[in-house]
């Protein structure tokens, strides 16, 4: 058998606690050392861990259900009948990639990748779309419903005014606060890879520091401020729903608010105003500035919108 189910213990059920699976089923038992390594060794995110993990059990019940061992001609088998969009297939064929990767690097296994001589489709570039300030306006109202109203509304500014990564955002702490007498100016993020970078705040990410009353030392900027939860911090999976429940309220395409497009807001606007990709790649903490310049594209083509909607003489 290509991965036998082992028992569960106490430093899997914080694992699956971290990445949002509170009953992880059982082809994903014997993956707890993997997303371990993916979130301690390789910083990926909660998420993104979970996205691999549920590749490679799909994977896995693939394999059982057709009776084949992990190989390339098992894995054209897979794509032949599932018949993915390319972005699909190279999310797949990059989470085998890795986790076989880590069985024989990592844990010295004789196994061999089955994504090998495997070709990657070619998909083309999403331009990320982003809300308008006036919907922002509007989702941020909408939030104001919500019984955690000040985190929610806090949290999306910061977003918006910083393009921090949800998961940065909820780990910072007040020693990651860089201060010019008690005003913050900036904040050190450690972002994927484990790599630091320094990010300076936007008069509106300053504006939610000081309406929060920034803490000290080990204690995390944005929690929950009453009932059971006071102090503690909310998962990016709660902060994720409430964006949504917020923006259907107010009418809006929930696939417009969520953290990451506010992201994509910061990162579009800054390449409007002028500011160069270089520095918009180093403020985001992209390892590469191929990365960065999908919000050129981005730019231009709000643009080009805007150009031909002039009327005609």
């Amino acid at each position: 058998m290509y991965n036998a189910p082992m028992p569960e213990g106490p430093t899997a059920h914080v694992i699956w606690k971290t990445i949002g699976l509170k009953r992880p089923e059982k082809a994903l038992w014997p993956l707890a050392p993997y997303a371990e390594y993916l979130l301690l060794e390789r910083g990926y995110s909660p998420r993104g861990v979970r996205r691999y993990l549920q590749d490679l059990a799909f994977w896995f019940r693939f394999l059982e259900a057709e009776g084949l061992p992990p190989s390339p001609e098992a894995v054209r088998a897979l794509l032949l009948r599932e018949r993915w969009a390319p972005r699909r297939v190279q999310g797949f064929l990059a989470a085998l990639r890795s986790y076989y990767r880590y069985l024989k690097e990592v844990k010295g296994e004789a196994k061999e990748d089955p994504t090998e001589g495997i070709g990657r489709p070619k998909a083309g570039r999403r331009l990320p779309f982003y809300p308008n300030p006036e919907e922002l306006r509007r989702f941020l109202k909408a939030l104001e419903e919500e019984k955690e109203a000040r985190l929610l509304t806090a949290l999306a500014r910061f977003l918006y005014g910083t393009g921090l990564r949800i998961s940065e955002a909820l780990a910072l702490q007040g020693k990651n606060l860089v201060l010019e007498g008690n005003h913050p100016v900036a904040v050190r993020v450690v972002g994927k890879g484990n790599k630091e970078r320094l990010v300076p705040l936007s008069k509106t990410a300053q504006a939610v520091l000081l309406e929060l009353g920034s803490p000290r030392g080990n204690v995390n900027i944005f929690t929950f401020e009453g009932g059971k939860r006071k102090g503690r911090t909310p998962s990016a999976r709660w902060v994720e729903a409430k964006f949504r429940e917020a923006a259907l309220r107010a009418g809006l395409d929930p696939r417009r608010f969520t953290p990451h497009k506010l992201r994509h807001a910061y990162a579009t606007l800054l390449v409007e105003a002028g500011v160069e990709l270089d520095a918009v790649k180093d403020l985001l903490g992209h390892e590469s500035i191929a990365t960065t310049q999908i919000y050129l594209h981005a730019s231009r083509e709000r643009l080009r919108e805007a150009a031909s909607r002039l009327p005609e003489l």
